[in-house]
């Protein structure tokens, strides 16, 4: 009996994105031929079992990209079809035409959102959004199914399309990835990190006015601002470079984007995790992929306080969630971590045991391999 085979698309996702490649897709390539089609990045590669197709599709208009998911969809033949963004979906459908094949539309985005209206203001600004929302209304009417990678962004789907098949598959991380060591605290340095875009509304000006709190109500203490991650363009950059000119007798680390098998391994040395993004109307209904990563680390975590992390898990246990603004509540949150170990430690080995218990892959990888069997069947 021939393999079946499934397709991953993307328009704006890389083709080694950690969920995409790591996970759905890995846990599909014991039983299917698994291809990833990406317009985000010009390669041609095999990952285990997994092949990567992918070219660089920055010049390339919305049709040229279309095309090429077409073609590609017609030289694989898949009989599952799923994409992570509302236009390779557009290609899939004119695919099933002359096929018999599944589309699953993987929502782990608002559309639109802010990224997609930066550009444009005023009535241009509106025109744009709504254009984009039938758009994506358009196009998940075509599809057989969803998966959802959190809870908030799914409710207009079960709200408009609550006839079609659904299954919520978080961002919980496969833990064979993460290299745990157990933390080791010091009371006179400590290392706080950073990942991510590194921009001003995704909290990086917050971490370091709380940084430079502590250093104003701690002199003595060695801090280090461990920064893994990307500027999105040079504005973003001249803007960080300016904020850390602010900061004096801290080290900083600046890493650009990691390999994700290397990424646990390079923040082992981080004694706290911060995301202080801002909090606006999308940030507070987006859940942050990389908090599900700092647990099964086995690190504390301060976090922007956001309706949608409050919804999913216990950072209490191993955390705060604040104020992003308020660095002096920040800094004492840090200090008191430095002047009580105890809670340190107790956070520490909360945040492993949730990861172990409640929030990793193989907890919920049935549920996706189940759906997509049932959708298929």
């Amino acid at each position: 009996m021939t393999q079946q085979s499934v397709v991953f698309l993307t328009s704006s996702h890389s083709p080694f994105d950690d969920r995409i490649l790591y996970h759905l897709a890995t846990s599909l390539s014991i039983e299917y031929h698994v291809f990833i089609i990406a317009t985000t990045e010009s390669v041609n590669q095999n990952v285990g079992n997994i092949e990567l197709i992918g070219c660089d599709g920055m010049d390339l208009t919305k049709r040229a990209k279309i095309d090429y998911f077409f073609k590609k969809l017609n030289e694989i033949s898949p009989s599952i079809i799923i994409s992570s963004d509302p236009l390779p979906i557009l290609a899939a459908s004119r695919y099933r035409k002359a096929h018999e094949a599944v589309i699953i539309y993987d929502v782990t985005e608002w559309y639109p959102s802010k990224k997609n209206l930066q550009n444009f203001t005023g009535i241009k600004k509106v025109s744009v959004f709504f254009k984009l929302l039938i758009f994506n209304l358009f196009v998940s009417f075509l599809v057989d199914g969803f998966l959802f990678g959190e809870y908030y962004k799914s409710l207009p789907y079960k709200l408009l399309f609550f006839y079609k098949r659904m299954a919520m598959v978080s961002y919980y991380p496969d833990l064979s990835y993460i290299k745990y060591t157990k933390a080791n605290l010091s009371n006179h340095k400590i290392c706080l990190g950073y990942t991510g875009q590194i921009s001003i509304e995704k909290g990086i000006k917050n971490l370091v006015d709380a940084t430079r709190t502590i250093k104003n109500k701690r002199p003595d203490l060695n801090v280090k601002l461990k920064i893994i991650g990307w500027f999105n363009d040079k504005t973003a950059e001249t803007g960080f470079n300016d904020l850390i000119k602010q900061l004096r007798d801290v080290e900083i680390e600046l890493l650009g984007r990691q390999k994700f098998e290397e990424f646990s391994e390079k923040i082992q040395d981080v004694d706290i995790f911060f995301d202080l993004r801002e909090i606006d109307m999308e940030n507070t209904h987006c859940l942050p992929i990389k908090l599900f990563y700092y647990a099964a680390c086995g690190r504390p975590v301060i976090y922007s306080n956001l309706k949608a992390i409050k919804r999913v898990i216990e950072v209490e246990q191993f955390g705060y969630l604040v104020d992003p603004s308020d660095a002096n509540l920040i800094a004492d949150y840090i200090l008191g971590y430095t002047n009580h170990p105890f809670t340190y430690y107790r956070h520490c080995t909360m945040a492993r045991t949730l990861a172990e218990k409640k929030y990793n892959w193989k907890l919920i990888e049935p549920t996706f391999i189940n759906f997509i069997k049932h959708l298929r069947n």
